[in-house]
């Protein structure tokens, strides 16, 4: 499998923060090539208006690559460059190479005839809707876990001064135990650790390696059942991530999400439910040397080796 999660490509998918992710999806319409789509672009995305005019002022390389990768507080560590601003001297092939597209996928993006002329200053979009819905899902599962950890702070902190005026009482109020269930009932919603089955039936042909790899690839035929390792929400399905082919993340629970990518063909949506052990894709070699899956298995935003969380026996 790829050596990286696209850190140069959910949250956000989904740490799943909760998430890749790697979740509140809404669709993003068919871009359009005019100069004051930036704004709406930027808006629908969540990207600041400043990534765009960045992009004018320098080197085309200064938009930042996309990335699944997350920190503790995003699903999406890094976000993608949604839109470039033209300089002088660019065309439509120059800015496709750049962005690592097609020049038909920027024409289909915005609207643009294969013989269009580009101008300094216009902005044209560089991700697909599908990569936009999906940072759009990620940003919005941050800000999720980011309310849902001042809330337990919060109760942390009031659980904390009714356990000092205690010493001094014979009985603390009722608020205080209402606090402290609180507190519990956070601390539960982040999993110690999470069970998991295996995705696919095949033996470990790639190992996990820290630094190197993301996860792990199960080998296969191409076709083989690809299952959800675990109950959760899909928090992104497509093929808007080069480097993973057709990929699935799930979210489980605030701290844990896994991975599917190289599928030949996805047979679940964003938003949906998953149970364990229910088929989720087709197993491919898409964007792959060969055919397997690629599993990761990401704790706070940070991938983490699978094996330590599937049963034993297996690869």
């Amino acid at each position: 499998m790829r050596k990286r999660f696209d850190r140069t490509l959910l949250a956000s998918l989904a740490g799943a923060w909760v998430a890749l992710a790697v979740s509140g999806c809404a669709n993003v319409g068919q871009p359009n090539a005019q100069n004051g789509a930036a704004t709406s672009a930027n808006a629908a995305s969540g990207v600041p208006a400043a990534n765009a005019t960045g992009a004018a002022s320098g080197d085309p390389a200064a938009a930042a690559p996309l990335s699944i990768d997350a920190s503790d507080n995003a699903p999406l560590k890094k976000s993608p460059p949604l839109v470039y601003r033209v300089r002088r001297g660019d065309t439509l092939a120059r800015v496709a190479q750049h962005h690592h597209i097609s020049v038909k996928q920027l024409q289909a993006w915005n609207g643009l005839k294969v013989s269009a002329r580009l101008k300094p200053g216009q902005v044209l979009h560089v991700a697909s809707p599908e990569t936009v819905r999906a940072v759009k899902a990620a940003n919005a599962a941050a800000a999720a876990k980011a309310a849902a950890q001042s809330a337990a702070q919060r109760a942390s902190q009031a659980t904390a001064q009714t356990s000092a005026q205690a010493s001094t009482q014979s009985a603390a109020p009722a608020a205080d135990a209402t606090a402290v269930r609180e507190v519990t009932q956070e601390t539960r919603r982040h999993a110690s650790s999470v069970t998991l089955a295996w995705p696919a039936a095949g033996g470990v042909v790639e190992a996990f390696q820290p630094g190197e790899t993301r996860g792990i690839e199960i080998g296969g035929n191409a076709g083989d059942p690809v299952r959800a390792a675990a109950d959760g929400k899909v928090m992104y399905a497509g093929t808007g991530l080069n480097s993973y082919g057709s990929l699935i993340i799930v979210q489980h629970n605030k701290d844990f999400l896994t991975a599917y990518s190289h599928n030949r063909k996805l047979m679940v949506k964003m938003g949906d439910i998953v149970r364990k052990g229910q088929q989720i894709a087709e197993m491919g070699d898409e964007n792959n040397s060969r055919v397997s899956v690629g599993f990761e298995v990401r704790r706070d935003g940070k991938p983490v080796d699978p094996l330590p969380y599937l049963p034993q026996g297996r690869g």
